[in-house]
C-alpha cells in the first residue's frame, strides 16, 4: 500500500516539467504554512475557552500570569475582554493568510491545468494526421479538457489539501498531547477506525468508478458528436429513438456512477460527525466512570469540542479529498502515456521560410500500408515539372486521397521518398513545404469565423492584407457574393461552413490558396461532393485560374474526366495486386 503511494507521488512529481517544479515545493510550503495557521485559530480559541471555563488559570497559569501583569489589568474580566479581542484580531488575519495561502495553491493547480492542456493539444497536433483519423475526437478533446482538469483539481490539488490537513492533525495532536494525552488517547480510538475502515471499504471502487466515469463521459460526449454531425441522415432514416435510446442509456450509467461517489462522500461525512458525538459521549461516560470532578469533566469536554472543532473538518476534507484522489487516478496514465510518446516541437516547424521550387518534384517509388493492411501504394514514381497540370485519376480504394496525403507531406511513406529541386523531404524540412503548398479538398475545412479569417487562414484579424484578400476573392469568383453580404468579408461563415452551399465553400478554400501565394495547388475531390452545374462553375474557375498564373504547379486529383480536361497530363493509379 504505501509503496503504491510512494509510486504515485513519484509519478506525478516527474509529470511536473522541471519548470513547475519550484512552484510545486512553494505549494508545499503553503500547504504547511496553511496548517500552522489553522493552528493558531484553534490554539487562540482554546486559550479563551480555559479562561471562561477557569478563570483560576490566569493566577495559577506561570505564562498567562506572567502576561497578566504586564498588561496592567487589576480585573480579570477586563483580561479575558482584552483576550477576546486579540483572539478575534488573530483569527480575522489568520482567516486572510489562509485566503491567500490558498488562492496561490489553486493558481498553481490551474497553471498546471493550463500546461497540460496546452501541451497535450499541440502534441495531439504534432502526432500526425493518421493519429488523428486512428482516434475519436470525443476521446482526444476529453484528454485535453477534462484528463488535464482532473489530474490538476482531482489528483494535484487533493494532495496539496491532504498534506496540509493531516499536517494539522498531527501539530495538533502534539499539543494536546502536552496538555492531556487523554484527549489525545479519545481521538486517536474515536477517528482512526473510522479512517481504517474508509480505506478498507471505498478505496479500490473509487478507482473503478473514476476510471468508468471518463469512460462513459467520453462515451457520451462520442454519441453527441454522432448525434450533430449526422443530423440529415438521422433524420431521413428515422434514427431519432435509437441515438435517443443510445444516449438516454449512457446518460443513465454516467449518473450511477455519479451517484455511487456521491454517496460515499455523504457517507464519509456522517461518519465523520457521528464520531465527534461518539467522542464527546465517550468523554462523559469514561470521566464519569473515573470520577474526575464535574468542573474538570467540563473544561475536558470544552477542549475536545474547541479540538474537534477543526480536527472534525480537518478528517472530513482528507476523507473526501481521497476520494477525488482515488477517483481521479487514471489521469495519470493517461498523462503519463501521452507525454512518453511525445516529441519535441523544433521551433523551424513554426517557420514561414519556404522551400525552394523551380525545377520538379520527384516521387521515387514510394508505397505506403495503414498499418498491418496490404500496401495501398506499391513503388509509385511520378516526376512533375514546375508549372505542370497533372490529372490523377483512378477508382475508389486505389490510393488517389492517400498520394495526395503524401505529397502533403501529411503521411510519411512506408517505403521510398519526395524530393523538391533534389532535396527529399523529411521532418527536418516538412514545414517549409508545406508552406508552398495550399490545398482543396472535398470537404474544406471553414471554421465558425469570418469570410475574412476564413480566406487569409491562420491570420490574426488585425494581420490580414485587405488589398491581397480582395484580389484572392476576385480571383476565385466570390467577389459579387461577397459584396452582396450585409457584413461582407466580415460575415461569419457558420460552424463547418453551415450558412454557405458547397460551391462557396469551395470557392473559398480556392481563394484562401491564392492568398497564401503557394506554389503548388492540391486539389483533392473537390468537386465530387457539387450537384453538375455547381461542379461546371468551379472546374471552370481552375481552368481560369490554370489559364491565368501559369507559375502555378497544379495536382488534380478526380474521378471525373470533365475535371481533368485541361490537365497536361493524366496519371491512372491502378489498385495494387
Amino acid at each position: 500500500m504505501r509503496k503504491q503511494q510512494f509510486t504515485m507521488m513519484r509519478d506525478i512529481y516527474r509529470l511536473i516539467p522541471g519548470n513547475r517544479r519550484r512552484g510545486f515545493f512553494k505549494s508545499v510550503l503553503f500547504t504547511l504554512l496553511l496548517a500552522i495557521s489553522d493552528l493558531v485559530g484553534i490554539v487562540a480559541l482554546v486559550s479563551i475557552l480555559l479562561l471562561v471555563l477557569d478563570e483560576k488559570v490566569v493566577l495559577s497559569n506561570e505564562v498567562i500570569a506572567r502576561i497578566y501583569r504586564i498588561g496592567g489589568f487589576t480585573n480579570i474580566n477586563a483580561f479575558i475582554r482584552a483576550v477576546s479581542l486579540i483572539v478575534l484580531a488573530v483569527i480575522a488575519l489568520k482567516s486572510v493568510l489562509c485566503l491567500w495561502l490558498q488562492n496561490s495553491i489553486n493558481r498553481y493547480v490551474f497553471s498546471l491545468y493550463s500546461y497540460f492542456s496546452i501541451r497535450m493539444f499541440d502534441i495531439n497536433l504534432q502526432r500526425g494526421l493518421l493519429f488523428i483519423r486512428d482516434h475519436h475526437t470525443a476521446q482526444l478533446v476529453n484528454n485535453v479538457n477534462g484528463v488535464c482538469l482532473r489530474f490538476a483539481e482531482g489528483v494535484v490539488a487533493p494532495m496539496m489539501t491532504i498534506a496540509s490537513e493531516s499536517l494539522l492533525l498531527v501539530m495538533m495532536g502534539t499539543l494536546l498531547l502536552f496538555y492531556n494525552p487523554f484527549i489525545v488517547l479519545l481521538a486517536a480510538i474515536v477517528f482512526i477506525p473510522m479512517a481504517i475502515l474508509y480505506s478498507r471499504t471505498f478505496r479500490r471502487r473509487m478507482e473503478r468508478n473514476g476510471k468508468m466515469e471518463n469512460t462513459l463521459f467520453v462515451r457520451q460526449n462520442k454519441t453527441m458528436y454522432e448525434a450533430l454531425r449526422g443530423y440529415p441522415d438521422i433524420v431521413i432514416n428515422n434514427a431519432e429513438a435509437y441515438f435517443s435510446k443510445k444516449f438516454r442509456y449512457g446518460l443513465r450509467e454516467l449518473c450511477s456512477y455519479r451517484l455511487k461517489t456521491t454517496l460515499t462522500r455523504l457517507i464519509s461525512g456522517r461518519a465523520v460527525e457521528f464520531s465527534l458525538v461518539l467522542g464527546i459521549v465517550a468523554v462523559i461516560f469514561i470521566g464519569l466512570w473515573a470520577g474526575y470532578p464535574l468542573s474538570g469533566l467540563k473544561l475536558t469536554l470544552g477542549v475536545f469540542a474547541v479540538a474537534a472543532y477543526r480536527i472534525v473538518p480537518a478528517v472530513s476534507r482528507i476523507v473526501n479529498n481521497r476520494i477525488e484522489y482515488k477517483r481521479n487516478l487514471f489521469a495519470i496514465e493517461i498523462l503519463q502515456d501521452t507525454m512518453d510518446q511525445a516529441h519535441p516541437v523544433p521551433p523551424a516547424d513554426r517557420s514561414v521560410e519556404r522551400l525552394p521550387f523551380h525545377h520538379s518534384i520527384v516521387i521515387d517509388k514510394i508505397s505506403f500500408h495503414y498499418g498491418e493492411r496490404q500496401n495501398i501504394l506499391e513503388n509509385f514514381s511520378l516526376t512533375i515539372r514546375k508549372g505542370e497540370r497533372i490529372g490523377i485519376r483512378g477508382g475508389s480504394g486505389v490510393g488517389k486521397s492517400t498520394l495526395f496525403n503524401i505529397i502533403c507531406a501529411l503521411f510519411e511513406p512506408s517505403s521510398g521518398s519526395i524530393e523538391v529541386d533534389g532535396v527529399r523531404i523529411d521532418g527536418n524540412n516538412r514545414r517549409k513545404w508545406q508552406n508552398n503548398l495550399a490545398c482543396v479538398s472535398q470537404e474544406v475545412f471553414i471554421p465558425d469565423v469570418t469570410i475574412a479569417e476564413n480566406i487569409a487562414f491562420g491570420i490574426e484579424p488585425d494581420r490580414i492584407d485587405r488589398e491581397r484578400l480582395w484580389n484572392a476573392i476576385e480571383t476565385a469568383s466570390l467577389k459579387d457574393w461577397v459584396s452582396s453580404l450585409p457584413d461582407g468579408i466580415d460575415t461569419i461563415a457558420g460552424e463547418s461552413g453551415c450558412r454557405l452551399s458547397g460551391g462557396q465553400r469551395q470557392r473559398i478554400g480556392i481563394a484562401r490558396a491564392l492568398y497564401k501565394e503557394a506554389s503548388v495547388l492540391l486539389f483533392d475531390e473537390a468537386t465530387s461532393s457539387l450537384d453538375i452545374q455547381t461542379e461546371k462553375e468551379i472546374v471552370t474557375a481552375i481552368e481560369h485560374l490554370s489559364a491565368t498564373r501559369r507559375e502555378l504547379t497544379m495536382i488534380i486529383i478526380s474521378h471525373r474526366d470533365q475535371t481533368l480536361a485541361f490537365c497536361d497530363r493524366i496519371i491512372e493509379l491502378e489498385p495494387v495486386s
